[in-house]
């Protein structure tokens, strides 16, 4: 593999695993807790994060589900503030409720650890597939 292209995806391995783990802190030490079904992998998995394990293992519906989570947790609160936390930035100047807050910078994390994850993941399937159509023209 190229040195550069190795580089690269050293980088963006870092990005997902620092923002994972992050997410993962911010997360375990807050209020929002995991419920459903889902709840016991979902804490199996932020744990992993904390320790910077198992970044191969979460699939995107995962972290759609978390997503999902800080969403429906924060509409509850503030109705349309989780859909906009979950896909924008939110401006929190004039806001005092301090579950409000703490959602929505959740939100913020959750939103940087997907789009690292997704860079990396996308990487990863352009190296696998330019090493098959390498493979096939030689």
């Amino acid at each position: 593999m190229d040195i550069e292209i190795e580089r690269e995806v050293q980088k963006l391995t870092l990005d997902a695993i620092v923002l994972g783990r992050l997410l993962a802190e911010e997360w375990l030490q807050g209020s929002l807790t995991p419920n459903g079904s889902i709840r016991s992998t979902m804490l199996d998995t932020l744990r992993s994060l904390r320790r910077r394990q198992g970044l191969q293992q979460i699939d995107p519906d995962l972290i759609e589900l978390m997503g999902e989570q800080i969403r429906n947790s924060l509409n509850e609160i503030r109705e349309g503030k989780g859909d906009a936390a979950t896909s924008q930035d939110v401006d929190l100047v004039w806001e005092h409720d301090q579950k409000v807050i703490e959602y929505v910078n959740l939100g913020y994390r959750w939103q940087q650890f997907k789009k690292a994850k997704v860079a990396l993941d996308d990487k990863l399937a352009a190296i696998r597939d330019a090493d098959s159509l390498l493979a096939r023209v030689v």
